[in-house]
């Protein structure tokens, strides 16, 4: 008679302590505070003794115990998919998940986070509507939302769909690299939300040079209800324009004899431009506080109705063949 024990005599048991224990890593790993603390790094150094002390019992379970391998590493991996794969994505989400052009949102992507519908904001602040080339900016992104936790990623693109300036890691952000060198920040840990808002600081440094003289920012924010799955959950995305100011297209006062712009008192809606020089161009119009209201590529002969802007003074910069002429209106 074959006198090896089976799994119900012994090894099954210590099979599901494997397992259990392993669940509850997953569960306090996903529990650790959001930011870097003396607390986040005892409790990291415990879970870490923890797992090696699993592991090793592990080692033991299916060695010494019957040699019963097939089962326990069934256990084992089970535990280790919940561990990868259910628990993973509040931390360095996947990437290309920003709503770009060609991309997907965690809302969107097959086996990612869906059933939610919480509503709010994602936004970002310290990126004026003109940035200077080589500039390094400051950028602040917030989740405003009634989700209980948050999380996001963020790329900028040139006028060609190609990654635009650098972004740097801050406090709970990290920077991954996805394909064509498009560069993502992203969460390294998701926050939970206080009032009704979270955020995420961390720079970015405009290029010398970019394709179509602008960056976009495509970002989106997840919106979590904690409860340590994929569901239930569902993201918010946005995306903001700059105009980029560089050395290739500076403001050239030669410029303005090679451009016909009237009226300068606009009181039918209509600015007539022409471009005597040029075959295309492109127009950003700006309001006394520096923010960008309008823009528009143009032809050699152009009529833009104006009628969506209010009453005021206004600078216009015309980009063509690489230099810009400026040209102020007031709008009656």
């Amino acid at each position: 008679m074959n006198g090896r024990k089976g799994l119900g005599d012994g090894s099954g048991l210590s099979a599901l302590f494997v397992f259990w224990n392993i669940t509850l890593l997953a569960q306090d790993h996903y529990r650790l505070p959001d930011t870097s603390t003396p607390m986040r790094s005892l409790m990291l150094k415990g879970m870490q003794l923890r797992f090696c002390g699993l592991f090793f019992f592990s080692i033991f379970l299916i060695f010494i115990v019957n040699f019963k391998i097939l089962p326990v590493l069934t256990l084992l991996l089970s535990a280790w998919f919940l561990l990868t794969n259910s628990m993973r994505n509040p931390n360095n989400p996947p990437l290309a998940q920003t709503g770009a052009p060609g991309e997907t949102t965690c809302s969107t992507a097959s086996g990612c986070h869906s059933g939610g519908s919480f509503m709010g904001i994602v936004s970002i602040s310290g990126v004026p509507d003109t940035i200077e080339a080589n500039e390094t900016y400051t950028i602040t992104l917030t989740n405003t939302s009634n989700a209980v936790r948050a999380g996001f990623e963020l790329t900028c693109w040139d006028g060609a769909n190609a990654m635009c300036g650098t972004l740097t890691a801050g406090s709970g952000v990290n920077i991954g690299s996805g394909i064509a060198n498009k560069k993502y920040a992203r969460q390294s840990s998701p926050r939970t939300l206080s009032n009704g808002s979270t955020s995420w600081t961390f720079t970015w440094k405009a290029p010398a040079t970019a394709s179509g003289d602008k960056a976009t920012f495509y970002f989106t924010s997840l919106c979590s209800n904690n409860n340590g799955q994929k569901t239930g959950d569902n993201a918010i995305q946005s995306n903001k324009t700059a105009v980029l100011r560089t050395t290739s297209a500076a403001i050239d006062p030669a410029r303005e004899a090679a451009v016909k712009f009237f009226p300068t008192l606009v009181q039918n809606n209509t600015l007539h431009i022409e471009l005597l020089e040029a075959e295309t161009g492109q127009i950003t119009v700006f309001d006394l506080s520096g923010k960008m209201v309008l823009q528009q590529d143009l032809k050699t002969v152009n009529d833009l109705t104006v009628n969506g802007l209010a009453k005021g003074i206004y600078t216009a910069h015309i980009l063509a063949e690489g230099k810009i002429a400026t040209k102020k209106f007031v709008v009656e």
